[in-house]
């Protein structure tokens, strides 16, 4: 559910209105979550050798109700990012991927 609640006078913001649309909309069909600033968002991010990588650019993120299963299934391609814990809930899905994804 979206709501926006501004006073009256203050402007709408249409372009982060129809954001919040299509990234609904995406999580929806595809499983996954769009971060803030999505669709501009991980320019650059650390990987776990160490170096820097820009290629994540637009990237989402696979819900963590998604399987490994599925995620392998759906997007091959994604990245975990490696955390503390170990756990591997941090998957990163390039844009492209999730626009080629069934």
């Amino acid at each position: 559910m979206l709501s926006l609640n501004y006073p009256a006078c203050v402007g709408r913001n249409m372009d982060e209105i129809v954001r919040c649309v299509e990234a609904l909309q995406l999580s929806y069909q595809k499983s996954i979550a769009t971060p803030a600033n999505w669709p501009n968002n991980h320019a650059d991010i650390p990987m776990a050798d160490g170096t820097r990588s820009t290629e994540f650019k637009g990237s989402v993120f696979l819900l963590p109700t998604v399987s490994e299963e599925d995620a392998k299934k759906s997007y091959p391609n994604y990245h975990s990012c490696e955390v503390p814990s170990k756990i591997n809930y941090l998957r990163l899905v390039k844009k492209e991927d999730v626009e080629a994804a069934a």
